[in-house]
Formats: structure tokens, C-alpha cells, sequence
């Protein structure tokens, strides 16, 4: 009886992988310094980066979030887990470590589909070579850095001025949130083969976006100030 049982749930079990299409891009964010989460939980400089973990958690995809000083711990679990492509996250010193990691990465051949930065310490280089899409979004220049857009790169590169933000307040932005989110959304489409990359279309507009379950992506709008800042 069990044996009947069995196969027919393993049955089902491949029916349903057939129609219900694996993710594709893992999420790894890292904090900001001023990080002591290893004293006592949610102790942190950057917060939001935990809160925006939870939101990508929620829409079906993996995503951890790393104290800024940790990329050799993020390295570790990337190399561990051979995700399909990887997406990074960061704000201030967070951001930096990103994109350190997208270019040991990139060195040891994993796609890195997206890298999401916020509040830049400037001056900074450039994109990392294989990055496929890089949004900066920041609330002062010149004390946090813009990327720099050049003819010659094959990154999508934006550089995007949020209103009403502060530094310190800049990683719980809802509008920054919901412009990361939509990214991640349609960089995982992409990988599955369920979007093509000329559609891609950048920031979040002034409406909420769709429940993270829904995974919509028709929540953005052009590039311009996200305005106003949530």
C-alpha cells in the first residue's frame, strides 16, 4: 500500500516541476558598517537590508543578508549552493563589498545578473566586468559616489537620485525596496527564459507594487527621481 502511495506522490511531484519553473537568481545583501548583529539580533546600522531579505524571501527566492566585512563568508555559500546567477545588495560599506564580491565572482565564472547599491562612499570604480545590470541609487553627491557610464560598457548602468533620504534612512526607502524588488523580479524571469533582457525596465512607480506571491513586474516605470521618498 505505502509503495502505490509513493510513486504517486513522486508522480506528482515531477508534474508539477514540469509546469512550475525552478528560480533562478539567489540574493545576497550585505549591511553597512556600524553591524553588531552578533551581539544581539536586528542590532544594526542597516535594518532595512534585513526588512528587503524577508520581502525577496517572500516572492520565492533565496536571499541572505551578510555583515559588510563578510564577503568571504558570502563567496563560501555561493560556491556551496552553484546558484544560476547571483544578484548583490549593499548600502554604504555594504555596497562597496558588493561589488568586490561581483568581481572575485565574475574571476571564478558565476553570473552576476544585478547589483544593487545604495549610498556609495565615494569615489568609487567602475562597474564590474559581467555584471548585467547595475542600479546605484543615492541621496548626496559628492559624499556617496555615482557610478560612472561609459559607451564601452556592456553593464545597464543607472544612477538614481532619491528624494527626502538620508544616509541612514536610505535602506529602508520603500521606494528603493520596491525598484530592487522589481529588478530581482525580472532578472529571475530572464534567467528563466520567460522574459528577454531589451525588456528590462528600471525604478518603481509611486503606486506599491504588486504582492511579492503575484511576482509582478509591471510595477516600473522610466528612469527619474524616485519621488517622493518613502
Amino acid at each position: 500500500m505505502i509503495k502505490p502511495v509513493l510513486r504517486i506522490l513522486f508522480a506528482a511531484s515531477a508534474l508539477m516541476s514540469a509546469f512550475v519553473p525552478a528560480q533562478a537568481v539567489e540574493v545576497y545583501l550585505f549591511r553597512g558598517a556600524g553591524d553588531f548583529s552578533f551581539v544581539a539580533d536586528r542590532l544594526t546600522f542597516s535594518q532595512g537590508m534585513d526588512d528587503l531579505r524577508d520581502k525577496i524571501r517572500e516572492s520565492g527566492i533565496h536571499a541572505d543578508v551578510y555583515r559588510w566585512q563578510n564577503a568571504v563568508g558570502v563567496l563560501a555559500d555561493i560556491r556551496k549552493r552553484k546558484p544560476r546567477s547571483v544578484a548583490l545588495l549593499g548600502h554604504s560599506m555594504g555596497a562597496l563589498a558588493a561589488m568586490t564580491t561581483a568581481a572575485q565572482l565574475r574571476r571564478e565564472g558565476v553570473k552576476v545578473s544585478y547589483l544593487g547599491l545604495i549610498d556609495i562612499p565615494g569615489p568609487i570604480g567602475g562597474v564590474p566586468e559581467g555584471v548585467m545590470w547595475a542600479e546605484n541609487f543615492y541621496s548626496l553627491f559628492p559624499v556617496y559616489g555615482l557610478l560612472p557610464v561609459t559607451k564601452d560598457q556592456k553593464a545597464i548602468v543607472t544612477n538614481n537620485y532619491v528624494f527626502g533620504q538620508i544616509h541612514t534612512t536610505m535602506d529602508n526607502s520603500k521606494k528603493v525596496h520596491n525598484a530592487m524588488l522589481s529588478a530581482i523580479w525580472q532578472i529571475d524571469d530572464i534567467d528563466r527564459g520567460i522574459r528577454e533582457p531589451v525588456t528590462l525596465r528600471a525604478y518603481a512607480l509611486d503606486r506599491a507594487l504588486s504582492s511579492p506571491a503575484s511576482r509582478s513586474v509591471d510595477a516600473v516605470a522610466e528612469a527619474g527621481t524616485l519621488n517622493p521618498a518613502e
